[in-house]
């Protein structure tokens, strides 16, 4: 665990090695800020409201979506331009394992992201956390980021068979703004489109936290987080068999490209 970490960090350091300490704090908050403030303000005149609570929900959640697709997303990607990915791909050393080194600060990162997110929107949006369960709130941020973590990991599986990561995972990132329920109901999309809500993350998640700023159901409350994690294990029991079968068709084949 001691070494994980120890790699965890140092992937960390080298993704911003390039950047001042201050540089990385107005990096992180600045862009969270202008984000959620454009999203918020857009639906504030698009369906004349002031009870924007929803909207800073579901942005608040999408601003993990940079983080995680990002910097799980491009894993193998990046290890190519280094060129790592040959030592990667013959050493023993668990690939997934890899992935999950570079992502476990972005995911700290992330849970705060979200957590200052929901901080812009009570102070300049009047939204009130205070009659919430903040420790169930938590807990839905957790099941959110989890679910994402394993979408991301599967996501990193494609930049061992293709070289086109950049168009995957800018697509990936906006199609999680139009289909998770951030900014407009799921039930308005059409009746085929509403498939894709079902299969990507934070949808659920996204849910069962506005859920929680009026009467919900509990039974419904809790299914939706169940379903939400079991999206998260599947996507990280595809992304096991994927890198697996990529690695077994690069040592067959001799090459480190399957594209």
């Amino acid at each position: 665990m001691k070494r994980f970490i120890n790699q965890a960090w140092l992937s960390f350091k080298i993704r911003y090695a390039a950047i001042s300490f201050e540089e990385f704090l107005l990096l992180e908050s600045l862009y969270p800020l202008i984000t959620l403030a454009f999203y918020c303000i857009l639906a504030a005149y698009s369906f004349n409201t002031n009870n924007l609570a929803k909207w800073v929900v579901g942005n608040s959640f999408l601003l993990c979506t940079n983080i995680c697709i990002f910097a799980l997303g491009s894993a193998f990607d990046e290890e190519r331009y280094t060129g790592r990915i040959r030592s990667i791909i013959i050493s023993p050393v668990s690939k997934l394992l890899i992935v999950l080194e570079k992502g476990f600060f972005p995911a700290i990162i992330s849970v705060i992201t979200v957590f200052f997110g929901f901080m812009i929107g009570s102070l300049i949006f009047n939204v009130d956390f205070t009659s919430i369960n903040l420790w169930l709130f938590l807990f839905v941020i957790i099941v959110g980021m989890f679910s994402m973590t394993g979408f991301s990991l599967f996501l990193s599986s494609f930049g061992l068979i293709t070289d086109s990561m950049h168009f995957i995972l800018n697509l990936v990132a906006n199609i999680l703004i139009i289909f998770s329920g951030a900014n407009f109901p799921i039930t308005q999309l059409p009746q085929t489109l509403q498939v894709i809500s079902k299969i990507i993350p934070l949808t659920r998640s996204i849910e069962s936290a506005n859920m929680l700023f009026g009467g919900y159901d509990t039974y419904k409350f809790v299914w939706l987080l169940l379903e939400e994690m079991l999206v998260g294990i599947i996507f990280y029991v595809i992304s096991y068999f994927v890198i697996k079968i990529a690695e077994k068709t690069a040592k067959k084949n001799a090459t480190l490209e399957l594209f």
